[in-house]
């Protein structure tokens, strides 16, 4: 990895440095030692006399960044989402959950920016015991939906701007919060192994060195807001390719490529149908009949049938504002007739 050097002043701290280029301590203690030499390197959370200068990762994008205005912001708009998740055995229903959530976003299109924050978050789940889980897990999506998204030419997630703020409110949220919940409290009591894992994925999760871009580009409320609309003609919204990460087997991910239809045009909105395919291959196959064969014939006992997964976007926007005014997402994955994973995602402007 290319590096810099940054010169010590006085008042600086080993704290005060990694904040200014969104890292912990911890993780610029480990960069700098392992890009000096012996006699440079130090230990501890002090920076001893003898160093004058920090090895820091090289901030390629910093000159080209400092002019941009982040406070100024072309639209703000408000949305409803609602997502319907359903798995069925044999056509029973086995689970259910309905997730409901309300942001505030505001684009920045000029300078590629997109200001997210999630304002309501409410839930329901069958079986109950689902709920405990989701009281930590909505709290942690308080605090990775309210951020800074940079977008790329294509209109989709490119990093999260403000990183050094969430890694701040995963902090306090931890001091102040954290233990409060039912949940926590039980996995602390009876399973303290787990709860130190926990802690550990949330910490990466929240680290400068964690991989946003897998996270965010497969959340569903930013696959359908942010898309090749805001940049892009709709007679250039090419076909291009997709990974999918599989709901019924968690170690596959599945090849898709994703077309784009226009259906109709009404003055300043249109509507387009965006669908995702499936690109069949016998290494797919092998992956997801080992999969059914692992996670769910034990319980199913049928042996593997035949593999389906179905994506489509209804979407509709407004050509002159570049503004998404509703959209409907559905997912359906399944093994006929024995398993069989539903998603309905309904986004609409309000």
């Amino acid at each position: 990895m290319e590096y810099s050097k940054y010169q010590i002043k006085q008042g600086d701290s080993l704290e005060s440095i990694a904040e200014k280029y969104q890292m912990t301590g911890k993780e610029l203690l480990a960069f700098h030692n392992s890009h000096s030499p012996v006699t440079q390197q130090f230990f501890g959370n002090y920076l001893p006399i003898h160093i004058d200068t920090v090895i820091i990762p090289l901030q390629k994008d910093k000159e080209e960044k400092k002019n941009i205005d982040y406070t100024s912001y072309e639209k703000k708009n408000r949305y409803r989402a609602e997502q319907l998740n359903i798995t069925r055995i044999e056509d029973e229903v086995k689970s259910y959950s309905q997730l409901k959530k309300e942001y505030e976003v505001a684009f920045n299109l000029t300078n590629h920016l997109v200001k997210v924050k999630l304002c309501d978050f409410f839930y329901e789940f069958n079986p109950p015991a689902l709920s405990r889980v989701f009281d930590f897990v909505s709290e942690v999506d308080y605090i990775r939906n309210d951020c800074l998204v940079e977008i790329n030419t294509l209109g989709r997630f490119s990093k999260i701007a403000d990183k050094n703020k969430i890694k701040k409110n995963w902090e306090q949220f931890k001091r102040n919060k954290l233990n409060e919940i039912e949940f926590i409290k039980v996995v602390k009591q009876t399973k303290p192994q787990e709860y130190v894992k926990l802690i550990q994925e949330g910490d990466l999760q929240f680290s400068s060195q964690y991989n946003d871009e897998k996270d965010y580009n497969r959340d569903l409320f930013y696959l359908t807001l942010l898309d090749k609309y805001l940049y892009n003609a709709d007679e250039n919204m090419e076909s291009e390719e997709y990974t999918y990460q599989s709901q019924l087997f968690p170690d596959v991910v599945v090849p898709m490529k994703v077309r784009y239809d226009v259906l109709k045009k009404d003055e300043d909105l249109i509507t387009i149908r965006k669908v995702w395919e499936t690109i069949e291959s016998e290494e797919l196959l092998d992956k997801v009949t080992k999969g059914y064969e692992k996670y769910h014939q034990p319980l199913i006992k049928y042996k593997f049938s035949e593999y389906k997964l179905d994506m489509r976007n209804l979407f509709t926007y407004n050509l002159k504002t570049k503004t998404l005014e509703k959209a409907e997402l559905s997912i359906i994955e399944n093994i006929e007739n024995n398993i069989k994973s539903e998603c309905i995602f309904n986004l609409r402007k309000i």
